[in-house]
């Protein structure tokens, strides 16, 4: 009876190591992560990440590989929902138009990519589901995405010589850089977003925020409407006095907005041209130290030279051209002011300090013009707030 238990006991464990054998010899076209049932492979996923390399021109692209890949099935599937779905020819024409941006031809462009081991594939893909989306968000926003006269009316307001909007906000930001705190952040953005009271809002922010305006309550001071980020500023435009934004999702927090008020100028009220910015990181305690050295952005040289484990970078760039996420950190900042935002886990941290804002000067804008940058700009809030919803109902499992 021993003997036999003990072959049994030696066949269940070669079973075993068999099968471990071969969950650890998993192909290139094996699943990695299912969306929604909806399978990415290991192939799909290295593909990506070669592809954005080469796109962004950097590396360590691998999580950014893999978050535009689950987006791309969830806009799929919407897309699929919708009854929406693309010809070859019109694949094949977006795919011209890219290239074109390059100032290449298709067959140059694919040339390109194959010399660095991107299959044209891959290409196609990403391609085809960025326009697919784009027609989704046409046909689901279209028709709310049109500016009222009075809108029109307040933007030509706050860019043109007759005088200025300004609006007096109080922000929240919850922090969410991992699963859990950003399902904790979604329920206490959902609650926050049902206060009335500006008193009662403030004091939410003094208690949740984690944004150095926390320390006033999350009051910031008077801002030009036209200084509010691209995708902001049709979303406050359209509040009035007391009310609050939905919760937008930025990278690593959720941030809300109540309008404390609304005042209108006669000064004139320039567009900003470009906004500079120092961003200094690396572990926790030498970028804390780095802060209490400095007091400009070009202070930042020094510390970062005693220190080598800091990265320290300074930014020039058009409002259009910095992400969401970090328009809604240098938004309440003044010149020379630093918000130390937490953007990553662990003991690594970074701060972006404001080193000035460059005004354009004034020219006229056609009315035509303002419709279509509201119009844009509620179409992209529109759009990011529904890619945020598919994502926090989808089902999204690695493997």
């Amino acid at each position: 009876m021993l003997k036999i238990t003990l072959r049994l006991g030696l066949a269940a464990l070669g079973l075993i190591g068999a099968l471990h054998s071969a969950v650890q010899a998993q192909g290139p076209f094996d699943p990695v992560i299912s969306v929604n049932r909806a399978a990415i492979t290991a192939y799909e996923l290295e593909q990506r990440e070669r592809f954005l390399e080469i796109l962004q021109r950097s590396s360590g692209m691998a999580q950014r590989a893999r978050d535009t890949l689950i987006e791309d099935r969830l806009k799929m599937a919407a897309a699929d929902r919708a009854g929406i779905n693309l010809s070859d020819a019109q694949v094949v024409k977006a795919m011209e138009e890219f290239a074109a941006n390059a100032n290449l031809d298709l067959d140059q462009l694919l040339e390109t990519l194959a010399q660095n081991g991107v299959d044209e594939q891959t290409y196609r893909d990403f391609i085809k589901a960025g326009v697919t989306w784009r027609e989704v968000i046409r046909a689901r926003f279209a028709a709310r995405s049109a500016p009222s006269e009075a809108e029109i009316d307040r933007a030509l307001a706050s860019a043109g010589a007759q005088g200025g909007v300004k609006v007096l906000l109080t922000e929240i930001v919850l922090p969410a850089g991992s699963a859990e705190e950003l399902d904790s952040a979604r329920q206490t953005a959902e609650r926050l977003g049902r206060i009335t009271s500006a008193a009662d809002f403030s004091e939410q922010a003094r208690r949740l925020s984690v944004a150095q305006s926390r320390v006033n309550g999350g009051r910031l001071e008077w801002a030009n409407l036209s200084d509010l980020p691209d995708g902001l500023r049709p979303i406050i435009s359209g509040l009035r006095p007391g009310q609050i934004t939905t919760p937008l999702e930025v990278t690593n927090a959720i941030v809300l907005f109540q309008l404390r008020d609304v005042a209108e100028t006669t000064a004139q009220s320039p567009e900003i041209s470009a906004i500079e910015y120092a961003r200094v990181s690396g572990p926790a305690d030498a970028v804390t130290s780095a802060t209490r050295m400095a007091d400009t952005c070009d202070d930042f040289y020094g510390a970062v030279k005693a220190d080598p484990s800091l990265t320290f970078t300074i930014h020039s760039e058009s409002p259009d051209q910095i992400p969401q996420a970090l328009s809604l950190r240098l938004m309440g900042l003044d010149k020379n002011e630093f918000d130390d935002m937490p953007t990553a886990e662990g003991e690594q941290a970074e701060i972006v300090m404001l080193c000035a804002r460059v005004y354009a000067a004034l020219e006229d804008v056609s009315r035509g013009q303002v419709a279509n940058n509201l119009r844009s700009a509620r179409i992209t809030s529109l759009a990011d707030g529904f890619l945020a919803e598919l994502r926090a109902s989808a089902d999204i499992v690695y493997h």
